[in-house]
């Protein structure tokens, strides 16, 4: 059987609000937006790059921030100013009035959201999948969520109270690691409790036997996404990963 191909959407780029020095967002729209799935927030669409006619076309992962679909807008955040790629580099110079192709939706990483106890750890490449999946949660469930950012500058506003279940790690503030911090929100957690990581890929080796020999999380109970690798672009990174899954 012949893998499907993707639902291909032409859209152009409505809007551009830069978050901070190290995320900017992009709105893009399209009569091709209409019907796209609703309630997606937190999963993922390819960005269908093409810089021109001598270049293979490339696809890149991005977090659905939201989908309004009165107005037929998604909203992608883009990181920026950090590292050279084909996406960032189109997002960097992008315009409002740019064609851009979208395919997707993909699945949701998480889909039990009636559970008790919750872990998330992110970075700013998914800071919208912990958007994304907090809000879902039972209300009545012990949920913490630690996302790292480069600056304090890069703490931006989510769609729920961060204050009550959300740590920000600073990178350029921060004293002690990720991993030192991840361990001292999770030290009382339940011991099934769901735990989902999304981060660089070298960060989530290093989490991975900590918090299941350390804490005595439930390796069933663990789902982990590599955003990214730190040295390697994401078509090498891509191929790694069906190598050797983080």
């Amino acid at each position: 059987m012949k893998p499907k191909k993707p639902n291909l959407r032409q859209t152009h780029v409505s809007k551009i609000i830069d978050l901070s020095a190290h995320l900017r967002r992009i709105v893009v729209t399209g009569d091709s937006l209409v019907g796209f799935p609703v309630g997606m927030e937190g999963s993922y669409v390819k960005v269908v790059l093409q810089p021109d006619s001598a270049t293979e076309r490339k696809m890149r992962s991005y977090t659905i921030r939201y989908f309004n679909p009165e107005t037929n807008e998604l909203a992608l955040d883009f990181v920026v100013n950090r590292h050279s790629g084909p996406a960032t580099n189109w997002a960097r110079d992008a315009k409002v009035g740019d064609s851009v192709t979208i395919a997707g939706p993909g699945p949701l990483k998480m889909t039990n959201f009636e559970h008790h106890s919750y872990l998330l750890v992110g970075d700013i490449t998914s800071v919208n999948a912990v958007n994304g999946y907090v809000p879902r949660f039972n209300e009545n469930a012990d949920v913490r969520a630690v996302i790292a950012v480069p600056t304090r500058a890069d703490i931006i506003e989510l769609d729920y109270d961060d204050s009550k279940n959300t740590e920000w790690f600073v990178e350029d503030e921060a004293t002690s690691t990720l991993e030192e911090k991840v361990l001292e929100v999770a030290a009382d957690m339940e011991k099934d409790t769901h735990v989902f990581l999304g981060l660089e890929a070298s960060s989530i080796r290093a989490l991975r036997p900590v918090l299941q020999e350390e804490i005595g999380f439930d390796r069933l109970n663990l789902s982990a996404v590599g955003y990214w690798k730190q040295g390697v672009d994401a078509d090498r990174f891509g191929a790694q990963k069906k190598m050797n899954p983080v």
